[in-house]
């Protein structure tokens, strides 16, 4: 085990694993330290041949290495290395400029732990300090020639064998200095290998990460989207295939160029450009469409996403410009809007047709229904009893078609309608929508449910109730007429049904029954418009929901729908297929 596992310890491990000159300097100190407080042991030892246990310097000795060890000891809590480090440089040339009077002064070879210990000084607190202690060691050593030379202080005389004294003083000072240096030298070389080592291991990380930087410049320089590359004013560096493909441009067209240069034309929004290039004075990011133009003037849109590639947090040294072509994108945009606006000009050409056409029908059919009056107001009774019935049918027709053009009109302005979203109790919806039908003693009402509160528009799912109500009686041959009504939760929406004891009808006219102005009884039989259940489907697909029939012949009809919780709309996709690319 070295030196530098024995003083390894929680403070040592609390310092960053990237921080090695840091771990080394504290390895330093620890050592410094123990070997110091041995060395003030020696030195009491070494003192007492020539003083005795009472005298100053003994006792300064003996301070100087319980210094040593409180130092040592306390750093890891109050963690201000710096003022541990400067505490163990001043007591090491205290303890030595101590230890030379009694060892000859500017003779004694305790002089020499001088050099290690400056040596440490430059290496725990750098060169300011290390020049700082160099002249204080000069200082000292001028000090001791002038006691030792004029003054008695450090004189040999105080000993009495000085042959034996100044032998064991140098072996001593020659042990403790090889000593000193070992450790410092420990030092120097594990600090070495730890840098080689970690050298060593960024070389690999950064040989993967080339490899790695290979890999991604190969799949940009293929990729189909644009990229490019700028420095931290916009001027390009680099730009791939996608962009060669994209624009036009080769590399020596661009490099060195601003990016803008590229990125206007003669149809570009300026305040676009604006934002770019704001962006990049910035270093924030930018995301928008932009108009641009290939080498050969023509035009394509791009989608462009620009990122800054940042140093630190407020400095950005690079720009990354991803582009995409969403010309075919912007072509379905614009040829949606024409078809949306062609839409809108065609739903108000029809409703103006279907006003003047039921204005212009509706004349002639009170004039044929006024005329038919006043010909039986004329005859009076010597109208034939065998015409009487031609009148009654001509009549009748009148109304029929009158019918026909109000279930027209209805129907063209029923999805136009948007209601008002009410809290609604369906139950008490459904009740009063029968009422309103026409209910009478032999027409009973069944609820077969609990029936939800809903936000939605009271007037639709009024509608439809009572289009299916009427239904359910008016086709009904039964003598007591029974209606049943019940509802489930399907999670997102609510499943309807409206069940009668009707004649039923066949599953070959179940899709027939939806379509506008489709019966399945003669005129002659059932006065109807065929405008109902072509009503209800329409309100029900547009809030998104569905409507079918079961039954069979004879066994009655049951009407199902789903209505949704929360309103939403039936979107109408167009196909774009005759884009031509630029």
């Amino acid at each position: 085990m070295n030196l530098q596992n024995l003083v390894q310890d929680k403070f040592y491990r609390a310092i960053p694993e990237d921080q090695l000159i840091k771990k080394q300097r504290y390895n330093l100190f620890r050592a410094t330290s123990i070997v110091g407080a041995i060395s003030c042991f020696i030195f009491i030892l070494q003192s007492l041949t020539v003083y005795s246990l009472a005298h100053p310097v003994v006792y300064l000795t003996l301070t100087m290495g319980a210094i040593f060890i409180a130092n040592m000891v306390l750093l890891p809590y109050h963690k201000r290395a710096k003022i541990a480090y400067l505490i163990l440089s001043i007591t090491s040339t205290f303890i030595i400029h101590l230890n030379m009077y009694p060892a000859g002064g500017i003779k004694a070879s305790a002089a020499l732990y001088f050099a290690p210990i400056i040596l440490m000084i430059f290496m725990l607190l750098g060169n300011r300090f290390g020049q700082i202690f160099f002249a204080i060691v000069v200082l000292n050593a001028a000090y001791f020639y002038f006691i030792s030379e004029y003054t008695s202080i450090t004189s040999y005389d105080l000993i009495g064998d000085t042959s034996h004294y100044i032998n064991v003083d140098f072996l001593v000072t020659s042990v403790f200095a090889f000593l000193i240096l070992g450790v410092q030298m420990s030092y120097l070389e594990s600090g070495k290998n730890e840098v080689i080592e970690r050298i060593t291991q960024q070389t690999e990380e950064l040989k993967l990460k080339n490899k790695e930087l290979n890999k991604l410049s190969i799949v940009a320089s293929k990729a189909d989207n644009s990229i490019i590359i700028t420095d931290k004013k916009g001027n390009i560096t680099w730009v791939n295939d996608g962009f060669i493909r994209l624009s036009n441009f080769n590399l020596e067209d661009v490099i060195g160029k601003n990016v803008l240069l590229f990125l206007a034309g003669k149809n570009t929004d300026e305040n676009s450009l604006k934002e770019i290039n704001a962006a990049i004075e910035e270093s924030i990011s930018f995301s928008g469409e932009l108009l641009r133009y290939k080498k050969n003037g023509k035009s394509f849109w791009s989608q462009i996403t620009m990122t800054p590639i940042e140093e630190d947090e407020t400095n950005a040294k690079q720009f990354i410009f991803i582009e995409s072509d969403i010309t075919p994108r912007k072509i379905a945009e614009e040829k949606m809007i024409q078809y949306n606006n062609s839409l809108e000009k065609s739903i108000k050409e029809l409703d103006k047709f279907a006003y003047v056409v039921s204005h212009d029908l509706k004349a002639p059919l009170r004039a044929i229904g006024n005329l038919t009056g006043w010909i039986e107001e004329d005859m009076g009774d010597n109208l034939p009893d065998s015409i009487k019935p031609h009148f009654d049918v001509i009549k009748g027709r009148v109304v029929r078609m009158e019918g026909l053009i109000d279930g027209i009109l209805e129907y063209t302005k029923l999805t136009k309608k948007e209601g008002e979203l009410t809290i609604v109790d369906t139950n008490g919806l459904i009740k009063d929508s029968f009422d309103l039908v026409g209910s009478s003693e032999n027409i009973i009402l069944h609820l077969n449910d609990d029936f939800p509160l809903l936000k939605t528009e009271k007037i639709k799912l009024e509608q439809i109730f009572m289009n299916l109500f009427n239904n359910a009686i008016k086709y009904n041959d039964k003598e007591d007429k029974q209606v049943w009504v019940g509802c489930k939760d399907l999670g997102d929406s609510f499943e309807f049904y409206v069940k009668d004891n009707g004649p039923g009808i066949e599953e070959k006219y179940h899709d027939k029954i939806f379509v506008i102005f489709q019966t399945l009884n003669a005129r002659d039989q059932v006065e109807a418009r065929g405008i109902g259940l072509a009503i209800v489907k329409n309100i029900i697909d547009e809030a998104g929901g569905n409507i079918w029939v079961t039954s069979q012949k004879g066994l009655g009809a049951t009407f199902h729908f789903t209505w949704p919780k929360q309103k939403r709309r039936v979107e109408q996709k167009l196909m774009i297929d005759d884009y031509d690319h630029a």
